[in-house]
């Protein structure tokens, strides 16, 4: 009820980059943006470079008093607020051990609660203010990535490293942790020398790890969008999960034919088809 009244007057102030949990908008889209984007510059004959984010925890460290403040800025009706807050605030938890022994109730300040309808909305207020930078942004929730297109790696380095630090400071502000450790840099040109740059990227005086195929919303996107690794990893999935299925359809024993094409359907067709638009064009297809 609270999502049906709200996200009428939330979505169409969210912006365009960011389509988590959006009606119309899914991963594809994203991964079809970002693929777009850089096959765009292949063409151009200019050199890319990419940043994906890595949120720690970002659902359980939404900072209440500033989702409070967003809240109030994105939805007029102050009494809709008020009860989303105090549905919030009024959380609790207590730990308790295998051999009895519990801890005190304790109130949850922070965060919004995992698998609520609710919570991608609100996270998706919590962040709808990202700050503009010179790179394009791509966002589904808490996976967030920067695409940035020159013509020299050093002008793509040096806008990577404006961005991320603009990108460090707001997150910092609004206490949502950056994960160093696991946020990966990329680079992508058609010429195999040229993709291979290992872009210097840092944050916060940390360099980024850089990675020749990092995953995105699921997808590997090599360095010169081949999906040559990201086909062979799918093949591997499927072949595992046809394995699992023909155990189902033994000859002595085996389960019906309803089950049998549920199974079929929701372990190998969702995981052979996803982003079938992206990658069908690849050579490596028939492999």
């Amino acid at each position: 009820m609270i999502l049906s009244r709200i996200e009428p007057v939330v979505d169409p102030q969210l912006p365009r980059e960011q389509a988590g949990f959006r009606r119309g908008r899914s991963t594809v889209d994203q991964v079809t943006l970002l693929t777009q984007d850089i096959e765009d510059s292949f063409q151009a004959k200019e050199k890319v470079g990419v940043v994906l984010l890595d949120l720690t925890a970002a659902y359980d460290t939404v900072w209440h008093r500033g989702l409070h403040l967003k809240l109030l800025r994105t939805i007029p009706d102050r009494h809709m607020v008020k009860f989303i807050m105090e549905m919030l605030s009024n959380r609790s938890f207590i730990l308790r051990t295998s051999d009895g022994q519990r801890s005190r109730l304790r109130r949850l300040r922070n965060g919004v609660p995992q698998g609520s309808v609710l919570s991608p909305l609100l996270f998706n207020i919590y962040i709808h203010d990202l700050p503009e930078t010179t790179s394009r942004q791509y966002g589904y929730a808490d996976d967030l990535a920067i695409m940035l297109r020159r013509t020299t790696w050093s002008a793509v380095e040096q806008g990577l490293n404006q961005d991320m630090s603009i990108l460090a400071a707001y997150l910092r502000k609004w206490r949502l942790q950056l994960s160093t450790g696991k946020t990966v840099s990329a680079a992508y040109h058609l010429c195999n020398g040229e993709a291979k740059r290992e872009l210097s990227v840092s944050v916060d005086n940390k360099r980024l790890e850089h990675q020749l195929a990092p995953k995105y919303l699921g997808v590997r996107l090599d360095r010169t969008l081949s999906y040559k690794r990201h086909l062979e990893e799918v093949r591997a999935k499927v072949t595992a999960r046809v394995s699992l299925i023909r155990r189902l359809a033994g000859t002595t024993w085996a389960a019906s034919a309803r089950t049998l094409r549920i199974s079929t359907q929701a372990l190998v067709f969702s995981a052979a088809e996803y982003c079938a638009p992206v990658w069908s064009r690849s050579p490596h297809v028939k492999k």
